[in-house]
């Protein structure tokens, strides 16, 4: 698989990974404020953007492979990676599949946990749905928990418009790939990566309660909260999780052990 990507900087790399249904526009304000330290790659994930899509239902670890065959590509075998949301899990599948190869993990408005019975059937019911009624059906569900009330308008326009370019057909494998996630719960705990985890207490996904159990399911985490955040911190708080993720990544780049 093909994958379409921006990689922008030079350095040890750090993988930025979007979630569902973004595309690898989601961290322009993070390649912008990485890349005079670090070499960043932003991948375009099957079904979006202008990577290929694979309609009926793609897995998390097939997403991770896409990732995995093109850092190989490119001759990366080490780096960082940062998921949020559905991104999240694929960074989670990256590094429990092969820890040697990431010297940092970052979490970002995500999940530990399997989806219950319930959660299954809804993302499949939903998928059908977006696959029949086109991506506003999947953008109106999203609307209803995805901004703060303090979101600038402008981040809900470009977002907006982001989910609603996003092909159907992606957009629905990834609903039904999703719906069939593992736990990552143990996964986490045998790994010795330092773990950036990030949440906003505006989130009503990816909140408390999630995020405690990504943390208790951690080695070595660090929590930051923002207040006020919703599910897209890296957009709505811009500046102090740009802050946060470069001070992260700075304190745990390889060059900081020499």
């Amino acid at each position: 698989m093909h994958l379409a990507y921006d990689d922008t900087g030079s350095g040890e790399c750090v993988v930025l990974i979007h979630g569902h249904p973004f595309d690898r526009t989601l961290w322009e304000p993070q390649l912008a404020a990485l890349r005079g330290s670090f070499r960043v790659l932003a991948p375009d994930l099957r079904g979006f953007g202008r990577s290929p899509v694979t309609p009926g239902r793609v897995l998390m670890r097939e997403y991770a492979a896409d990732i995995e065959e093109l850092l190989s590509t490119l001759g990366i075998t080490r780096s960082a990676v940062v998921g949020l949301s559905m991104g999240g899990l694929v960074a989670m599948e990256l590094a429990a599949t092969s820890p040697e190869r990431y010297w940092a993990l970052g979490l970002v408005a995500t999940t530990a946990e399997p989806p219950s019975p319930q959660d299954l059937r809804a993302r499949d019911e939903r998928a059908a749905a977006t696959e029949r009624g086109g991506m506003g059906v999947l953008v109106d569900y999203m609307q209803a928990g995805l901004y703060s009330p303090a979101c600038p308008p402008a981040v809900r326009a470009r977002v907006d418009a982001m989910m609603a370019a996003a092909p159907p057909a992606g957009a629905a494998a990834a609903l039904r790939g999703r719906a069939r996630r593992p736990d990552y719960r143990p996964l986490l705990a045998v790994l010795d990566i330092p773990a950036l985890v990030v949440a906003g207490t505006a989130d009503p996904w990816s909140d408390a309660e999630v995020t405690a159990e990504i943390i208790s399911s951690l080695r070595r985490p660090e929590l930051v909260v923002i207040d006020g955040s919703g599910h897209l911190p890296n957009l709505e708080a811009e500046d102090q999780f740009n802050e946060t993720l470069l001070a992260f990544l700075r304190r745990h780049a390889p060059w900081t052990a020499r």
